[in-house]
């Protein structure tokens, strides 16, 4: 399984839509095997889900601001 974590200075960052890179951590048997952080090279919105997509990511862990 592959999973994405909104990222900025080591924490999660608290809007998806605005976030310059991701975390992403490739688990396996419960286990993170890899993580690598993924630059989002200035794209924002709907261009960061095709982002993940085209790194297979399964599930996106993100913050949220009220």
């Amino acid at each position: 399984m592959r999973v994405a974590v909104t990222y900025e200075n080591g924490n999660v960052f608290g809007h998806f839509g605005r976030t310059e890179q991701f975390k992403v951590y490739d688990i396996e048997d419960g286990k993170i095997i890899n993580s690598q952080i993924l630059d989002t090279n200035g794209e924002a919105c709907g261009a960061l889900a095709g982002i993940l997509n085209i790194a297979d990511v399964d599930a996106l862990i993100c913050g949220g601001k009220l």
